[in-house]
């Protein structure tokens, strides 16, 4: 009798336990839930596929039993390898619900393209500030689109930076994250300013988010080219050339000393000596000098006359 009593006031208690609780949760559930425009029905009753490297768009129809204040929704995809920097998640609110209404509320989250294909819970969480909150679990399948790849690395020889002249070697690494096999790979790595390319081809690439890596382009710099930083461009056409990924680097050309312009010669003329000698007294010196000179002149041409007298005189005396 008395195990009997005790096991009826536990029953008790736990029924009000279970009452308050019922009082305390968010007055607001989810009446229906579309992903990207499907429905989805919780806890198991079916499940979407769904492609990685996709935003996905989350519409929720809530319903309040009651007034409602500061309600926030979150839609969380957990069990990402990068969630930690990379959350799949969203996030709206807060709100406030009236009795009796029903809100429509969307949120958008994107699904990481290297994500792992499997199983994987939606969990659609209401909570306000002190009240129980409530999770509702939708079931997905992660998938890969048919055809994807990724350049993953572009990488260079010797650097990131070369001479004018000189030569630039490069690899690109990229990854199949589709479905299917992709063949005959064409890959370009160019330079749009310096109007250069070069093309390499990879034979396959296995689906499973297998890598291959090219052969060396090879990218002679013009011997002139500006010293500066340029654009590199990598394409990579898959899917029988029917689609195409790109992406971009960065290198740094430096000058050529070959193609240095001669510096011009600079003609350093002497400054004029600015003393008491007024501007006129330079050709009034070379007036006097060619005066003098005359004289002299005039002086041996006498002289010459002289002597030819003295002579003449002389012969006829004797």
């Amino acid at each position: 009798m008395k195990a009997k009593m005790l096991l009826f006031g536990v029953f008790l208690i736990l029924a009000a336990a279970a009452a308050q609780a019922q009082d305390t949760w968010v007055p607001v559930y989810v009446q229906r839930a579309e992903l990207d425009g499907t429905d989805i029905f919780p806890y198991g009753w079916n499940q979407l596929d769904v492609e990685r490297d996709e935003e996905l768009t989350l519409k929720l129809e809530l319903f309040a039993w009651q007034d409602a204040e500061n309600v926030e929704i979150r839609a969380t995809i957990s069990g990402y390898e990068h969630g930690d920097s990379t959350p799949i998640s969203a996030r709206i609110g807060p709100f406030d619900f009236e009795e009796n209404v029903t809100y429509v509320k969307k949120l958008k989250f994107t699904l990481p393209d290297d994500v792992d294909l499997d199983d994987y819970k939606l969990r659609v969480e209401i909570a306000d500030r002190n009240s129980w909150s409530q999770t509702i679990t939708y079931d997905l399948q992660i998938d890969a689109p048919r055809h994807a790849v990724k350049i993953m690395d572009v990488t260079f020889n010797p650097g990131n930076t070369v001479k004018a002249g000189q030569s630039l070697l490069g690899r690109v690494r990229i990854e199949n994250r589709g479905q299917k096999d992709q063949r005959d790979v064409k890959v370009t790595m160019g330079i749009p300013a310096l109007d250069i390319s070069a093309t390499q081809y990879i034979e396959e690439i296995d689906n499973g988010d297998e890598q291959e890596e090219t052969e060396e382009f090879f990218l002679r710099m013009p011997k002139c080219a500006a010293a500066g930083t340029y654009d590199v461009k990598v394409d990579a056409w898959f899917n029988d050339n029917r689609n195409k990924v790109s992406g971009t680097g960065k290198i740094t050309v430096t000058e050529n000393e070959a193609c240095k312009e001669p510096e011009p010669v600079v003609v350093v003329q002497q400054p004029v000596q600015n003393n008491s000698t007024p501007a006129v007294a330079a050709p009034i010196k070379s007036n006097l000098r060619t005066a003098l000179e005359v004289v002299l002149l005039v002086l041996v041409a006498l002289l010459v006359i002289v002597g030819l007298v003295l002579g003449f005189t002389r012969m006829k005396e004797e």
